[in-house]
């Protein structure tokens, strides 16, 4: 089967749908409220979910040369402990620049024969298949996708969210000049209610994510309060002097939990759809790897509306899950009492060693994807087996946990 795509916002989510639908022989249009599609932000971590995609367009290897192929994830507490290390050298784990991702999804897009309009401000949705502006015009479709972010447009006019939420803390994210000597390991710092993420980003970058809590205004200050942070992370100064205004920008953490994805002809994707708070590395990779599968789902029925609701139907498990996870990652940090901050060590240093908490969690923390066969994780009957297995498994405690700031949308 094959139509008219219209796709609302050319983020990653878009330009990724974009992409999907045109190797699926769609014509697309996608349609950007700004002068320019951009993304805003600074590094990103690339997961094998998201390399399934990528491969499938041709974009792996370049994905790969520019940014860094990561062999090691760490966690290390304020006391210096070293509370999870995890060998990832046998996984597709690369960190590169947010932009050089954006780029090159926009590119293949176009290659491929996707047209962007930009300066188009849509206003709405019809469930019939149709995009509404703010100048009055109408375009219709035989697939609307919305992928125009967690204030959605699309998503709000069809009434499809249940609860928009904000959670009690943000991430400033910063690109700093690598060090000659830095290694390409991943490695988180804790300090109380404060976290500090580094990784290599490319040859001249390294990815920085400095996150605190809302309400302690020194925390979330742009520019940076360096002697705030260096007063915290006393061994992280190096970094924290190297942080410029121009490659910082700071986001509130946010959610987004909706009725459904999917209205007649219509479809939400990406943050409009899922928003959660960055702790898995997970936002922009379940939203490239739900946007091929719902290209692949249409493109391969008789019935776009069924096959959108089987896409939901399979997709959303998925990352419904890995939502609930990061989401209960985030409230354990932000409002964990620093005096039980040993205790909380323990408590991630066992999850990490529990041979099925860890399995699962690696499982999620990969989007709910195996680690990739040819690097060695089993044959392929085994990592299907691995992977109904997990995802068929009762939700693990963490995501009992309350989340802040809750505001019902109806």
């Amino acid at each position: 089967m094959s139509g008219k795509a219209l796709i609302a916002g050319a983020g990653i989510a878009g330009l990724a749908a974009a992409a999907a639908f045109r190797m699926h022989g769609w014509d697309v249009e996608v349609f950007e409220r700004s002068d320019e599609p951009r993304e805003i932000g600074a590094g990103i971590y690339v997961k094998e979910n998201s390399f399934q995609v990528l491969d499938e367009l041709g974009l792996s290897d370049e994905i790969a040369r520019r940014g860094v192929r990561i062999d090691a994830a760490r966690i290390v507490d304020e006391s210096g402990r070293l509370v999870i290390s995890r060998d990832v050298s046998q996984e597709r784990l690369v960190v590169t620049l947010r932009s050089d991702l954006h780029g090159l999804l926009r590119e293949r897009a176009e290659q491929l024969g996707a047209v962007i309009h930009t300066n188009r401000r849509v206003i709405g949705a019809d469930a019939k298949g149709a995009l509404y502006f703010d100048d009055g015009t109408v375009v219709s479709g035989d697939v609307v996708v919305g992928a125009d972010g967690v204030h959605s447009r699309v998503r709000d006019s069809l009434d499809l969210a249940r609860m928009k939420y904000s959670l009690g803390d943000g991430a400033t994210r910063v690109l700093v000049p690598r060090l000659a000597d830095e290694l390409p390991h991943s490695t988180e710092h804790w300090s109380g209610q404060l976290r500090v993420g580094i990784a290599p980003a490319s040859d001249e970058y390294t990815y920085m994510f400095i996150i605190g809590p809302e309400k302690e205004r020194r925390a979330t200050r742009v520019p940076l309060d360096k002697s705030y942070w260096k007063r915290h992370f006393p061994h992280l100064a190096e970094y924290f002097d190297a942080v410029t205004p121009e490659l910082s920008i700071h986001h509130r953490h946010s959610v987004v939990h909706c009725d459904t994805w999917v209205k007649g002809r219509v479809a939400i994707v990406g943050d409009a759809a899922h928003a959660q708070p960055p702790n898995l590395g997970q936002g922009a990779g379940v939203a490239i790897a739900a946007a091929w599968e719902m290209a692949e789902s249409v493109a391969y029925a008789d019935d776009v509306n069924e096959a959108l609701r089987e896409w939901e139907t399979t997709a959303r498990p998925r990352i419904d899950m890995v939502q609930r996870i990061t989401t209960a990652y985030d409230a354990l940090s932000y409002k964990w009492p620093r005096p039980l901050a040993p205790l909380r060590s323990s408590l991630f240093s066992a999850i990490s060693k529990h041979r099925v908490l860890g399995e699962r969690w690696e499982f999620y923390w990969r989007g709910g994807t195996p680690a990739p066969g040819p690097l060695g994780n089993g044959t392929p009957a085994e990592r299907a087996a691995r992977a109904a297995r997990l995802a068929s498994t009762e939700a693990a405690p963490l995501e009992s946990v309350e989340t802040a700031e809750a505001v019902e949308v109806r």
